[in-house]
């Protein structure tokens, strides 16, 4: 198995053998849920600005729509790393399987 490049030398490398995703998908959440942080206070301001009605319904439901909007951000994020994760799985069955100079048999055509 070859060694892991380094950050910058995987972002400049223009044949895409390294993945970078896999490496940025921490901090990509800890930017969703400081962004989703940043838009309940706000709305919840701006709510107590237009109105104390509106100000405190602002307050019950931001907190709800700030968990609902992590909860979405880490399953689309989940998804983004089994996908990464799959294909970097495969490359290592291939390698293996190349390895042991086994060749895949090419798929049976339908009938």
């Amino acid at each position: 198995m070859e060694p892991r490049k380094g950050f910058f030398e995987a972002l400049f490398d223009f044949s895409f053998s390294e993945f970078i995703t896999t490496r940025l998908i921490r901090l990509l959440y800890v930017v969703a849920l400081v962004v989703l942080g940043l838009v309940t206070i706000v709305s919840i301001f701006t709510g107590f600005v237009e109105g104390l009605g509106t100000g405190l319904l602002r307050l019950i439901l931001s907190p709800i729509f700030f968990v609902l909007g992590a909860i979405v951000a880490r399953i689309y994020l989940e998804l983004v790393i089994v996908i990464f994760r799959i294909a970097e799985h495969m490359k290592r069955l291939v390698a293996l399987t190349e390895a042991r100079g086994e060749a895949p048999s090419p798929p049976e055509p339908p009938l």
